[in-house]
């Protein structure tokens, strides 16, 4: 998608197809068993119809180079395209990964030429503490400057919102201030995470998903308010 901060945020093109990245495993029950990433591709998104899946995952916490705090589970992803090639290739991958030691999950990252073959980038994590849950990243733009938007959990009461900066997409500099978005509202008052934000003419709309006394529900929280009075 275009990840261009209060762009057009379409999807595109890569060889005559639309891809997506996807959650997969094999195991019946909540988050059971062996978790990877696969791939598949449409040549249409707006028609209700199979996508073609490309045979085996992409990513497995059993591959021979997974690392330490990826060996595990590897969760949910974000594919993103540049076209500057900070890292020598033109897509990136962000994605969560649990370790089996500490049970933490981080955001770990990969790399692609075709959106076909991955290959892990670096030795460690992009995002961790060591602790609780840092995942479900989300790129944007701003001007010179790349925003990762993530979810925090555990590692202090609760679940919350977060983000780090970077300027090539591999060196990421988290936000030491408070929580974008934290537990404040009765429907949100366990969890406010899973962050999903864009600008759009002149207002930031920053979705996620909230737990509380109304089950686990879709909620919004804007930069300025638009609340009928």
């Amino acid at each position: 998608m275009d990840v261009e901060w209060g762009g057009t945020y379409r999807s595109a093109l890569y060889k005559g197809s639309y891809w997506m990245s996807y959650l997969g495993g094999a195991s019946e029950g909540y988050e059971a068993g062996m978790l990877g990433v696969g791939m598949a591709y449409t040549d249409n998104v707006t028609q209700a119809k199979e996508w073609q899946r490309l045979k085996e995952p992409v990513l497995l916490p059993i591959d021979p180079e997974a690392r330490a705090f990826e060996n595990d589970k590897i969760f949910k992803s974000l594919v993103i395209r540049d076209s500057k090639q900070h890292t020598g290739h033109p897509f990136v991958m962000y994605y969560n990964a649990k370790a089996k030691e500490g049970g933490y999950e981080s955001i770990g990252m990969a790399v692609s030429d075709d959106m076909v073959n991955w290959k892990r980038y670096g030795q460690e994590p992009v995002i961790t503490r060591r602790k609780g849950i840092c995942g479900d990243a989300q790129i944007a733009k701003i001007n010179d400057l790349y925003v990762m938007f993530y979810f925090g959990a555990f590692w202090k009461p609760g679940a919350f919102e977060r983000f780090a900066c970077s300027y090539d997409l591999i060196h990421w500099t988290d936000w030491e201030g408070k929580d974008l978005i934290a537990p404040s509202e009765e429907y949100d008052e366990q969890y406010a995470h899973k962050p999903w934000v864009i600008k759009w003419q002149g207002t930031v709309y920053h979705f996620y998903n909230a737990v509380g006394k109304q089950g686990r529900v879709i909620a919004l929280a804007t930069s300025r308010d638009l609340r009928k009075k």
